[in-house]
């Protein structure tokens, strides 16, 4: 009971903490993203709920790439919190190691870590899209005459239609497209096509039956077309996100694609790998700093147990931020240099669970 009652009290300051800084950074970037672009936004007298509706979604985006460092920082600061009210103290005074004290924080830490980052995942890409696409073109009124409709996707060009299931996030590979050319408001040619990929500035098809007016719309059979088409994939896309902005399901479809089509895909699986490493990246950022404070830590050391595992801590964010853009532009060693220090913090998470103290 006493261990239980331990256990749930650090978490709860553990997640006040959490929600604290949130809080705080939350808003402060909510303030930034607000008077930064009122400006523009009256400039185009649309709604203002347009205007809070990008400002929720970019909300969410914000959050999204502060969420690792802000929860990596939680440990330390629920440490420093612990410690200023004396309870740090009085926990090792009732007969709970040091040890005892980082495991529990250290497994709180780690299961928020992984939960959070499974949920901001899932939000992310919308919020990402959402954000992109109120500005764009519900705010600037940019152009792009298409609607998508659940997974497919309806394009009105100049005298042709397009319907089509896009099977990769940039417009690069299609599925069930039909095409109706026009002369004047009247179908002139009609192209159904099983599928179509784009590569070299040309369309490379597969399973094609095209119906010309002239030939009393007959049906030709193709098995493989390779022609331009008066469209290219960047005008099928509603928002063209960047590939970190991509969902880990578009990034799977968009690898798949560039292996198809034998095309460079080493940044799509750097992605892939960061998708995954941001469900540990807190947990890795903050277990080491907080083991540092405690085996610092004596009632007059408050600033020097503090300001040594902030000091770790931000060393460790520089060496991610560092390792993470190497990663982004093709150095896939750094992948390797980021699994061995995952292995080597959780070598310390294991040790620290055992229950000797």
């Amino acid at each position: 009971m006493r261990v239980r009652l331990f256990q749930k009290y650090i978490l709860i300051d553990l997640l006040k903490i959490i929600a604290l800084l949130v809080f705080i950074f939350g808003g402060f970037y909510i303030l930034i993203d607000f008077f930064e672009k009122l400006g523009d936004f009256l400039k185009f007298k649309k709604p203002f709920y347009l205007f809070l509706s990008y400002i929720f979604w970019k909300l969410w985006v914000n959050i999204y790439e502060i969420y690792p460092f802000i929860i990596g920082l939680s440990g330390i600061f629920c440490l420093l919190w612990l410690n200023r009210t004396n309870e740090l103290l009085a926990f090792l005074s009732l007969g709970f190691s040091k040890k005892e004290i980082l495991r529990e924080l250290s497994k709180g830490l780690l299961i928020i870590s992984i939960l959070g980052g499974l949920i901001l995942n899932l939000i992310f890409p919308k919020a990402a899209f959402m954000s992109l696409y109120t500005w764009d073109y519900k705010i600037e009124s940019q152009k792009k005459q298409y609607l998508i409709f659940d997974k497919d996707i309806f394009f009105a060009g100049n005298n042709y239609y397009l319907i089509a299931k896009p099977l990769e996030p940039k417009g690069e590979y299609l599925k069930d497209i039909i095409l109706v050319f026009l002369d004047k408001e009247d179908p002139k040619e009609i192209w159904w096509i099983d599928s179509g990929y784009y590569i070299d500035k040309t369309w490379v098809l597969s399973g094609v039956i095209i119906q010309k007016k002239e030939l009393g719309f007959k049906p030709e059979f193709f098995t493989n077309i390779k022609t331009k088409l008066p469209f290219k994939p960047s005008t099928l896309v509603t928002v063209e996100k960047p590939i970190e902005f991509l969902s880990f399901s578009e990034l799977i479809k968009r690898y798949r694609f560039l292996k198809k089509v034998k095309r460079p895909y080493d940044d799509i699986l750097a992605e892939i790998f960061l998708k995954i490493f941001y469900l540990f990246l807190p947990f890795i950022l903050g277990f080491l700093p907080m083991h540092v404070y405690l085996e610092e830590f004596a009632p007059s050391k408050m600033l020097t147990c503090f300001s040594k595992s902030l000091g770790l801590y931000f060393i460790f964010l520089c060496l991610f931020l560092l390792l993470q853009t190497f990663l982004r532009k093709g150095f896939l060693f750094a992948s390797i240099i980021l699994i061995i220090w995952s292995i080597i913090i959780f070598v310390f998470f294991i040790f620290s669970l055992k229950k000797n103290k």
